[in-house]
């Protein structure tokens, strides 16, 4: 590869999960060129299969990582800020079943034991809630936790088991879309730095002397070099490393599964809330409103092959079984199910440690420059989703430190995508709407589902659709001409990039033949894709559905011409 050839950036960044976006975005608010790629689209590997929370790490108080947890609640308080479109806050229940149980459990793993503490009582808990509530103070934006008797949160929540004692009550949040606030981050970097550059579905081939070598999903190859180099591949880190010529083994992965019900019982006895509660085996589960479903999960479970994880008929079992203990009142069994998703934590390597008790917080182990590489690498190990920020923010000092630049802005209060401007409250909300119905000729009501969809950035949609929007399908309520939008505006590559990623109706249950066809030819027109292509299109979507997510479609019409 002639030097002559190869294009220069200041970083390059491999891997678009949250923590390469959310690093992304910062060193480009700083200047730097920078360029961001990942073998499949942003945000599609484990930062697409989270438990959806934004959370301060209850459960983290319990191995001590008190630092982990006031990071974490500050880092959640943030985003509810900076990303009130995507991130909401979610009331949550914890079922108490002793008054005293767990205290020497809860003791022993403070001081280093690698067994998971069970039965945790009313009286650990009501002591851990009010240390989280301590930890939150700060940018605190919601109420602090409660306890109620069992006649009470049997009267609320009747389905219950009337094994419980108390109920604690506290808050924490919930991401609606964690794909699309990626896609969000990379977005603002690009606008933040006008050297900077984006690539999804391209994966980093090789490196021969300072050159990385670049190969499209479309077989197209590029070089390209950088002072610096972030490994941010997850749990593909010691695979991106190998390709660097590096061996590390930094990584030992657990996984996560997750399952959505179509249980309108279910939703009726949640009423908006999160139940966070200990499973018999003494893990923690959890089950929240998601989009009309209710969301369960999630496992952790050993496992070192992220590109073919998925939810297993045992896991599914497990999650039947812990939901039966908790809500004796209501029926469970698998043909509820209409999705699932899992993925592996990048966690670092802790062999000989419980699942359940491996750090969640983040380390950057820096490898340096060597014969044929003359850049380092700083490789992104464990963090979590609702820490991104924080990680980000420290990485980018220590870019900064080593090319010997300066931090120009800090990202603390900076918003992100359509959170900029986002109206806070039903006056600014009522302004909004009716400034924007004037712009654009859109109706108030359509243009407040599109506010809640994609932030401010809705009104770009609506000056594309108009005042009579054509929908793909009424159940959906998606158009066609937003459908369009994404896929000219928002860097799709593929019709999984729209389905999967950009919009949730996979994840809700829902698509069917008809729309993923009306979809991918409103997709073919935009992206030029001829008649093959959509053909191709949509054959790998239905085998990703199937063999990723459960959801069986009726076989593709070949014949069909959309």
């Amino acid at each position: 590869m002639p030097d002559n050839t190869a294009d220069a950036f200041d970083v390059v960044i491999i891997g678009a999960g949250v923590n390469g976006a959310g690093l992304f975005r910062d060193l480009c608010a700083q200047g730097l060129r920078c360029l961001i790629v990942d073998k499949g689209d942003f945000g599609s590997g484990t930062s697409a299969a989270p438990s959806r929370l934004i959370h301060g790490g209850l459960k983290y108080l319990e191995t001590g990582e008190l630092r982990l947890v006031a990071e974490s609640t500050y880092e959640r308080n943030l985003l509810l800020r900076n990303a009130p479109h995507l991130v909401k806050p979610l009331p949550t229940m914890i079922p108490i079943y002793s008054w005293t149980k767990g205290i020497w459990a809860a003791l022993r793993t403070l001081f280093g034991s690698t067994t998971a503490p069970r039965s945790r009582g009313a009286l650990l808990i009501k002591t851990g809630l009010a240390m989280y509530d301590f930890y939150g103070a700060r940018a605190r934006v919601m109420p602090r936790h409660g306890m109620v008797g069992r006649k009470t949160a049997l009267a609320d929540v009747p389905a219950l088991t009337p094994r419980i004692v108390a109920l604690g009550t506290y808050y924490d949040a919930m991401v609606d879309a964690p794909e699309r606030l990626i896609l969000e981050l990379v977005k603002d970097g690009l606008g933040l730095s006008p050297g900077a550059e984006a690539t999804n579905w391209t994966s980093v081939t090789g490196q021969q002397d300072g050159q990385l070598e670049l190969t499209t999903s479309e077989d197209r190859t590029r070089a390209v070099t950088a002072k610096l180099v972030v490994n941010a591949g997850g749990p593909w880190i010691d695979h991106v490393n190998a390709r660097l010529g590096i061996e590390t083994r930094l990584i030992g992965g657990t996984k996560g599964s997750h399952i959505l019900l179509d249980h309108p019982a279910l939703l009726a006895q949640l009423n908006g809330r999160m139940i966070y509660f200990e499973a018999d085996d003494g893990r923690i589960l959890l089950v929240f409103p998601y989009r009309g479903k209710a969301l369960v999960g999630s496992t952790d479970i050993p496992a070192d092959n992220p590109d073919a994880v998925t939810c297993t008929e045992e896991e599914i079992g497990y999650f039947m079984e812990s939901l039966r203990e908790l809500l004796p009142g209501l029926e469970f069994d698998p043909g509820q199910i209409v999705y699932a998703y899992a993925g592996i934590r990048p966690l670092p390597n802790s062999e000989g440690v419980e699942p359940g008790l491996i750090s969640r917080d983040h380390s950057a182990p820096v490898t340096e420059p060597a014969p044929g590489r003359p850049f380092p690498v700083i490789s992104l190990v464990g963090g979590k989703w609702t820490t991104f920020r924080a990680f980000s923010a420290e990485i980018t000092d220590l870019v900064l430190e080593r090319l010997g630049e300066t931090r120009r802005q800090s990202t603390d209060e900076m918003p992100i995508g359509g959170g900029a401007d986002m109206p806070t409250d039903a006056q600014a909300r009522a302004a909004w709407l009716s400034d924007a119905a004037r712009d654009t000729g859109a109706l108030p009501d359509r243009l407040s589902t599109l506010l809640d969809r994609y932030g401010t950035t809705a009104r770009l949609i609506a000056q594309a659709e108009g005042a009579a929007p054509e929908f793909v399908d009424a159940a959906s309520e998606f158009s066609r001409a937003e459908i369009d939008w994404i896929a000219r505006n928002e860097r799709v590559v593929h019709l999984e990039d729209i389905l999967l990623r950009r919009t949730a109706l996979a994840i809700t249950g829902q698509l069917d033949q008809p729309l993923c066809e009306a979809v991918c030819g409103i997709a073919a027109q935009a992206l030029d894709w001829d008649h093959a292509r959509q053909t191709e299109e949509l054959k790998a979507f239905t085998a990703v559905l199937a063999e990723r997510h459960g959801v069986h479609l009726a076989p593709i019409d070949t014949g069909h011409r959309p």
